[in-house]
C-alpha cells in the first residue's frame, strides 16, 4: 500500500470515527478526493472543508489518530484497501453503502478475481443443511468460483469447509478486527482458509470488537463480494434473511435451498419458504439444480463485472 492510499485510509477512518458520517456518505466523500494533490494530513482537510463545508469537521489530531490505527493494522499483516483503489473490486464499490476501507488478512489477489457466490445460513443447522452446504460450496469453488461466507457456526462453516474440499478459495467476512477469527470454535477453520490461499474480510480495523449489529451490516459486504447468494437454512428472522434482502436490494441473484422433503430430512426451512414464496428466489430443490445455478450465476456475474475497471473511471458522485 502506497503512502497515499494509506493516508486515504486514515483520512476515511477519521471521517467515521471523528465526524460520525456514515458508510454510505463518507465513501462518497472520499471519492471525491483528487488524491494525486493531496500530501498531508492538512491536505486532506483543507480539501474537505472546502468541498464539504456542511459536513461536520476533523482535525488534524483526528487524522493523525487514525492514521496510528491505520499503521497497527499493517503492522499485523492485514492491508487496508481504500475504495478509490484499483485494487479495491469495482462490484463491492457498486453495492449501497460500500465500505470506504476493506481490510484484509490472507490472499489480497482474490479481490483481483470475479465475484464468487455466497453461501450462507443459520447458525443452529440440521445435519442434513450441513451436508447440502458443503455439497454446494465445494461445487462452486471446483467450478473455481470463490465461496464467501462469514464463518460463523453452522451453515458459515460447512460453507468454508465445502470450500476448502473442493480445493478452491474461500473468504470469510468477518464483524470485527482481523486480529483473530472468531468464533473460538472456529479458529482452526479460519487458520486453515489462510493456510490454503483464501482470505479474511472486514470493515473494521484491528481493536474494534464484535458487536451484534455489526454481523447484520457485514452481510451487505458478502453481497458485495459475490455475484449472487445461496440461502442453505435459516429461520424466519435471522441475519440470513438480512443476508437476502441485501441481495435482492443490491440485484444480485438469490437462491433458496428447499428440497422436496425439506421436513422430513428436519431442515431450517422456514426462510427459505419465505425467500422462494414471496422473495422471488430460485429454489435449489436437489444437487441436479447446481449447474443451472452456476449458468445463471455466470450470466449475472458478467453483468456486474464485465471488466476491471481502473481507479478513477467510476462515476461522479452527486451530492
Amino acid at each position: 500500500m502506497n503512502n497515499s492510499h494509506a493516508l486515504a485510509c486514515a483520512f476515511s477512518l477519521s471521517l467515521l470515527r471523528a465526524a460520525r458520517l456514515s458508510t454510505s456518505v463518507t465513501s462518497k466523500v472520499v471519492l471525491e478526493m483528487p488524491l494525486g494533490e493531496l500530501e498531508s494530513p492538512n491536505d486532506y482537510i483543507a480539501w474537505y472543508r472546502s468541498a464539504w463545508p456542511s459536513l461536520p469537521p476533523v482535525s488534524e489530531d483526528e487524522v493523525r489518530s487514525a492514521w496510528a490505527v491505520i499503521s497497527e493494522t499493517a503492522l499485523k499483516d492485514i492491508h487496508p484497501v481504500f475504495i478509490g483503489s484499483a485494487e479495491y473490486p469495482s462490484y463491492l464499490r457498486s453495492i449501497d453503502e460500500p465500505p470506504p476501507v476493506l481490510y484484509i488478512k490472507g490472499n489480497r489477489k482474490l479481490l483481483s478475481s470475479p465475484p464468487g457466490v455466497s453461501v450462507v445460513g443459520t447458525r443452529k443447522a440440521s445435519s442434513a443443511g450441513t451436508i447440502i452446504a458443503k455439497r454446494i460450496a465445494r461445487y462452486f469453488a471446483e467450478k473455481n468460483w470463490t465461496v464467501v461466507s462469514g464463518l460463523a457456526l453452522g451453515i458459515d462453516a460447512a460453507a468454508h469447509a465445502g470450500a476448502l474440499a473442493g480445493d478452491g478459495p474461500t473468504i470469510a467476512v468477518l464483524a470485527h478486527g482481523l486480529e483473530h477469527a472468531s468464533p473460538k470454535a472456529n479458529a482452526k477453520l479460519g487458520a486453515e482458509i489462510l493456510e490454503k490461499g483464501g482470505a479474511w474480510a472486514s470493515e473494521y480495523p484491528v481493536g474494534v470488537a464484535a458487536r451484534p449489529e455489526q454481523f447484520v451490516l457485514r452481510n451487505r459486504i458478502q453481497i458485495g463480494l459475490s455475484a449472487g447468494s445461496v440461502i442453505v437454512e435459516g429461520e424466519e428472522r435471522s441475519g440470513t434473511m438480512t443476508q437476502a434482502e441485501f441481495c435482492l436490494k443490491n440485484h444480485r441473484q438469490l437462491f433458496a435451498v428447499l428440497p422436496e422433503r425439506a421436513d422430513s430430512l428436519g431442515l431450517v426451512s422456514k426462510g427459505p419458504r419465505i425467500l422462494i414464496n414471496k422473495r422471488g428466489a430460485t429454489p435449489l430443490r436437489s444437487k441436479e439444480d447446481y449447474e443451472s445455478a452456476l449458468n445463471t450465476l455466470e450470466v449475472k456475474r458478467s453483468e456486474i463485472y464485465p471488466h476491471r475497471e481502473s481507479f478513477g473511471a467510476s462515476q461522479p458522485i452527486s451530492r
